[in-house]
């Protein structure tokens, strides 16, 4: 899926805290789409917060709870985790018809999956951000939306990509998460380098946005971290990961991509 962008400013940070995607293009770019919305109409997610793609806290800035599970061709195997899209509805009498930016969290197993290509189904909050100012509740009613969206860059201000330390993690067993990433957003290679070493070490998908590596000898830290996405580009963070890192410990890579696809 390709895109042609120019980079505009789009009134709602309100929405987004502290992450605005925004994006243009000279054809309009929009497909066609279906949404339904899982669990309570104001509900931010799942019990956890997070989902199969295993990000933290989606209640907060920046996801907003405006996050959804993808259907196949959105969730990529887990790959299209972090993905971001504009989406606006004008097929009900209730829909705003203005785009709301919407991450991809967790994969899409229920809602109208089996017969749509593109289909989200949404935490309440985020379907009840596609309508008129005050009649969220009421949009929910509807069950089921047709929908319009566009692949758009993730914008993430003032942050860098995170690296997420599991919880299990040990000298010889490594599993991060992947947060804040601009631009694409989705994640095909997650690769590190060990203190004093030359070479980069692949780690394989664990499950959703969470990769791991499991070491036949302890890990040298500090530990460079290599990030691909499903296009190829590529950015390093060097000695992302301190000797003295400890599971369940967040920490900041230093880097991000540019915002733009």
């Amino acid at each position: 899926m390709t895109f042609t962008f120019s980079i505009t400013l789009i009134a709602i940070a309100s929405l987004l805290g502290v992450c605005v995607a925004t994006a243009s293009d000279s054809t309009g770019g929009w497909l066609s789409g279906s949404s339904t919305f899982y669990g309570q109409p104001t509900a931010s997610g799942p019990p956890d917060n997070g989902g199969k793609c295993g990000f933290k806290n989606i209640n907060l800035p920046p996801f907003n709870s405006l996050t959804s599970c993808g259907s196949k061709a959105l969730w990529k195997e887990g790959k299209g985790c972090g993905s971001c899209y504009l989406m606006k509805c004008t097929s009900h009498p209730l829909c705003s018809g203005q785009p709301k930016l919407i991450t991809i969290t967790d994969e899409c197993l229920y809602g109208g999956c089996a017969d749509a290509t593109y289909h989200f189904d949404m935490a309440g909050i985020a379907f009840g951000s596609l309508a008129l100012p005050g009649k969220e509740l009421d949009l929910h009613k509807a069950g089921k939306l047709a929908v319009l969206f566009k692949r758009v860059p993730c914008d993430y201000k003032g942050r860098n990509i995170n690296f997420h330390v599991e919880e299990g993690s040990n000298p010889n067993y490594l599993a991060l998460l992947t947060e804040y990433q601009n631009g694409e957003g989705d994640l095909a290679n997650l690769e590190i380098k060990e203190a004093g070493s030359s070479t980069w070490t692949p780690l394989k998908q664990s499950w959703g946005k969470i990769w791991r590596l499991d070491s036949a000898h302890p890990l040298k830290g500090p530990i460079s971290v290599k990030v691909t996405t499903l296009s190829g580009k590529s950015i390093v963070a060097n000695n992302a990961i301190p000797a003295d890192w400890k599971p369940n410990t967040k920490y900041d890579s230093k880097v991000n991509f540019q915002a733009a696809l």
